[in-house]
């Protein structure tokens, strides 16, 4: 049995994790639960924070999980390769693997996966449920075989940009081995259709092409699920398009990932859009992530490069402001967020779960979740988000689960305190205005009046 767990690191992802663990984040084509499933044949159980758990999880309390005699093999959510769990599942019984913590905390590791007997997982259940994978990994020291392993982790948000390139050349490998067949082996029959490197393009039999329109696959590999390209459009590898999702002409430059049942349309480079997300208008999308069900207006854009082309820095919650250590970055929008129309957002702007942004030209570079305006801001009432979310999923003929909206009531209810400043600086009374500028304001009156027109005569 493969379990999937959450460690220490979720809250350097919140607000995007707020809604969903790290292990249903998508990077690359697939997110790392489907990545398992797809290789394994298995869907993997899932150990996560206790709001998340009867959407995402096991249940609250998954104690079932360690009632089988067979090895359980854990996983850590932070992983983006896969491949090295079969490795693991040949090892000997009580082995441990351990991956380099990462540039942030030098020398240090974290517990990347677990070979073990029930009685053994037993004794650090707990500390894995409660995403506490530091002292879980204290205790298998004790008693178990370590192994050190090379394998890209996921860190901070910016990880998932910087690393869904080399992500979809990993995943495309998968793609191969499914028993899909490049174009160059099977061409398109859509006419008017120029393929680049057609032995890196890969394109379901229910996709549907409508010519005319370019594949460059020269930078790396194209995945085309069933999904739909209309004409005029672009697609650069690497670059992966999910089943049920439209290209509407657009431009979409390589390193982007464009999950299930999206609607895009503009330019957009880099990035990934989780998954039943529109974006259907022009406007620009760049080194960017954007969560499910989001929502972006026409000729909002995005600026992902600073004009000192220095550092752009990101706040996260509970870390205050972070050095991203990249020129180039986009936005960060978690889950259910409707922008509208006309806004830019700033590089490295964070914008939480369930916002509605609307009426300014610059967005808040943050923003806190559930958070309601444009010039002035006030919380967005939590029956009101969640009618909206009803209408929205039932566009896509989904509904919203009990399970779902019991979630979103909790987040709504914890993140209270992120944005009461927000909210209260919106709201607070202007200063009065000075005896100098009560006289100025009047003069001006005074002179407009002088050119309005007489009032005619009844």
């Amino acid at each position: 049995m493969i379990i999937l767990f959450e460690d220490e690191s979720f809250r350097s992802f919140l607000p995007l994790a707020y809604s969903r663990p790290i292990f249903d984040v998508r990077c690359g084509i697939w997110t790392l639960r489907e990545r398992i499933e797809l290789a394994y044949h298995v869907r993997p159980e899932a150990l996560c924070r206790s709001h998340l758990a009867t959407v995402f999880g096991a249940g609250r309390w998954p104690l079932g999980l360690l009632s089988s005699s067979a090895p359980l093999t854990f996983v850590n959510g932070r992983a983006l390769d896969a491949g090295w769990i079969a490795q693991l599942d040949r090892e000997p019984l009580n082995t441990v693997y351990v991956a380099d913590a990462g540039p942030h905390v030098l020398g240090a590791h974290v517990l990347l996966g677990a070979r073990l007997a029930p009685a053994v997982a037993s004794a650090v259940f707990a500390d894995l449920l409660a995403q506490r994978a530091e002292p879980a990994l204290a205790e298998l020291r004790r008693f178990c075989r370590v192994v050190e392993v090379e394998t890209p982790l996921l860190s901070f948000p910016w990880d998932l940009i910087t690393q869904n390139g080399a992500q979809i050349e990993r995943d495309a490998r998968t793609i191969e081995r499914l028993g899909w067949r490049s174009a160059a082996q099977q061409p398109p029959s859509a006419p008017h259709v120029v393929l680049h490197n057609p032995e890196q393009i890969y394109i379901h039999p229910q996709a549907q092409l409508d010519g005319p329109l370019v594949l460059d696959a020269r930078g790396g590999p194209i995945v085309i699920d069933a999904a739909h390209i209309e004409p005029f459009s672009f697609i650069q590898g690497p670059c992966a398009v999910g089943p049920g999702a439209l290209i509407s002409s657009a431009r979409i430059r390589g390193e982007t990932t464009i999950g299930p049942v999206c609607r895009i349309g503009g330019e957009v480079e880099a990035s990934i859009v989780q998954g039943y997300t529109n974006k259907h208008h022009d406007g620009f999308l760049g080194h960017s992530y954007l969560g499910e069900w989001v929502n972006i207006g026409a000729m909002t854009t995005t600026s992902d490069l600073k004009n000192t082309y220095g550092n752009i820095k990101i706040v996260i919650e509970g870390m205050g402001q972070v050095d991203s250590g990249q020129m180039k970055l986009g936005c960060f929008l978690a889950d259910h967020v409707k922008l509208g129309i006309g806004l830019h957002l700033n590089g490295g702007s964070m914008i939480g779960t369930g916002s509605n942004i609307f009426g300014a030209h610059f967005a808040p570079k943050t923003v806190p979740s559930f958070t309601w305006g444009g010039e002035r801001f006030r919380e967005y009432q939590i029956d009101r988000m969640i009618a909206v979310t009803r209408k929205v999923m039932s566009r896509r003929k989904i509904a919203l689960t009990d399970e779902q909206e019991a979630m979103l009531r909790e987040v709504f209810a914890f993140t209270r305190g992120s944005r009461a400043q927000l909210i209260d600086q919106a709201e607070a009374a202007p200063p009065p205005m000075s005896a100098d500028s009560m006289a100025l304001a009047n003069a001006e009156a005074e002179a407009l009046l002088a050119f309005e027109p007489a009032a005619p005569d009844k």
